[in-house]
């Protein structure tokens, strides 16, 4: 089992952030217990919109403790976040439930869905089956269920990676079209609330 700890910002300045980031922010998360470490900024979101998104992959729930700890206690990374007058808006830890691909690409998509609970052999099925679709537009995809991340009408996300945005919308709707895809959302009450696209910086 694994996690992905996800902490939302503004920053005011963006560049020296990003320097930061890929330096010593990078380094520091890398050492406190990470393993992946991402940056991305929230270009289509609706009130969420140019937020910067910081992803910190990790193996359990202490680790994402630990890097959270080590990111606010370093005095380089709290100098970086000074300087670009960085203000936390959230900070949500997500279960890692079923991958496909990697988390390599230039955008981002994320679904954000209300479902009921389904074993994670289950999961991985349904994912499998949207991924026979999307595997030509996407280099990777994953279902997340929230498991720290207050109160929340949208405990699960489906997140997209992809270097074209355009293929990938249309492999989303050959999905969404497929009568097999379709079963799995009716079997399982998904709704999907809201999209967020994203764009990579770190």
């Amino acid at each position: 089992m694994s996690f992905s700890m996800g902490v939302t910002a503004r920053v005011a300045d963006l560049a020296g952030f990003v320097s930061g980031c890929e330096g010593v922010g990078k380094e520091v998360a890398l050492a406190s217990g990470a393993t992946d470490f991402r940056v991305n900024q929230i270009v289509m979101g609706g009130e969420r919109a140019g937020l910067v998104a910081i992803i910190f992959e990790v193996p359990s729930i202490t680790t994402a403790m630990d890097v959270s700890a080590g990111i606010n206690a370093n005095p380089e990374t709290v100098s970086v976040m000074k300087a670009a007058g960085y203000q936390m808006v959230s900070r949500s830890l997500m279960r890692n439930v079923a991958t496909r691909g990697t988390t390599d690409g230039k955008y981002g998509s994320m679904l954000m869905m209300s479902g009921g609970q389904l074993s994670d052999e289950q999961s991985d099925s349904n994912l499998g089956d949207g991924w026979n679709h999307m595997s030509g537009a996407a280099n990777g995809m994953r279902l997340m269920q929230s498991y720290a991340a207050g109160v929340t009408p949208t405990p699960w996300a489906l997140i997209g990676w992809t270097d074209d945005l355009d293929a990938y919308a249309a492999a989303s709707a050959q999905s969404f079209a497929d009568p097999k895809v379709q079963q799995n959302f009716a079997d399982n009450n998904v709704v999907v609330h809201g999209r967020l696209m994203t764009k990579r910086l770190v």
